[in-house]
């Protein structure tokens, strides 16, 4: 099992389940599994809280491409500062102690994508 840091930017989400997350996860996660974690602590306390999306995953993460969307900003750092790029692969194998800053909606991105429709992601998601 590895130990990582998660802070989320997104105050309908932070509301939930704060903004900054230790999550265990095994040796061979990656981001797409935590987010799944983090997913798996909102539904513990209700539902996705922005009714155009179905989980956090669902807002920030195209299956069909295995890539973030656009306005999505994901930076990651190990304790020394070495940044890790995970916007490369979604689901490279994280680094124990890594530090991972996710923003579902930047702030500055003039390009902006729909994500897929839910039960569609639901059903790709499951074939993974």
């Amino acid at each position: 099992m590895k130990r990582i840091k998660l802070i989320i930017h997104e105050p309908s989400v932070n509301r939930i389940v704060g903004s900054e997350l230790r999550l265990e996860l095994s040796d061979e996660a990656n981001l797409v599994a935590a987010i799944n974690e983090v997913d798996r602590l909102i539904d513990q306390r209700g539902k996705f809280p922005l009714s155009e999306y179905g989980s956090l995953l669902h807002m920030i993460y195209d299956p069909f491409g295995n890539r973030f969307y656009s306005q999505v900003a994901v930076t990651a750092y190990l304790e020394g500062g070495e940044a890790v790029n995970l916007r490369v692969d979604p689901r490279q194998k994280l680094p124990a102690s890594v530090t991972v800053v996710l923003i579902p909606s930047g702030g500055c991105i003039s390009e902006w994508e729909k994500a897929i429709d839910y039960q569609e992601f639901r059903r790709v998601m499951q074939g993974n």
